[in-house]
């Protein structure tokens, strides 16, 4: 009911023509935070504060480093926005998520050029890649993203944004 609630609120506010929405994830996890310290945690990557931020630490686990966000309920997701360095768009990197590959492969914009990333859209218990949406509607259907670095590079981001297609 949760979801429905904040699909309808965001209509709204994005006025009645609108069909892409940013939703705002419920949680976030990481690999492992760099140095312990508190201040990198992984509810920085979601909590609209410019000048927090989220740091894993080097290496990770089997997947390399990562981020996991979840959004609360399923969405189909058009667009994953990373925000490399604060709020300036120089470092922003913008993941498309409609090409039906397994990953949200096109990237625009910075696209993480020291540390190549791979960015996911899946159904919790399904880390496969889930499912991709409708051609038509170009996205990708889940309600978790994950970014990772293969390279166990540290992950370091000011805030991620994730926009996905309103149900009709």
């Amino acid at each position: 009911m949760s979801v429905f609630i904040f699909i309808l609120v965001a209509y709204l506010v994005q006025g009645l023509t609108a069909s892409t929405v940013e939703v705002r994830p419920v949680s976030a996890e990481h690999s492992g935070t760099f140095l312990g310290n508190r201040k990198y945690r992984a509810h920085h990557a979601i909590d609209r504060n410019w000048r927090s931020k989220v740091m894993t630490s080097y290496g990770g686990d089997n997947l390399g480093t990562w981020l996991r966000l979840d959004l609360g309920g399923e969405f189909c997701v058009e667009y994953v926005e990373i925000w490399h360095y604060l709020h300036i768009t120089n470092y922003r990197s913008t993941f498309t998520c409609s090409e039906g590959a397994e990953n949200c492969g096109s990237c625009e914009g910075y696209c993480g050029k020291k540390t190549p990333l791979t960015v996911t859209v899946y159904s919790s218990g399904d880390e496969s890649g889930g499912e991709s949406g409708d051609e038509e509607q170009g996205c990708r259907r889940g309600d978790t993203v994950q970014v990772r670095s293969h390279q166990a590079h540290m992950l370091s981001f000011h805030e991620v944004k994730v926009y996905a297609k309103l149900d009709d």
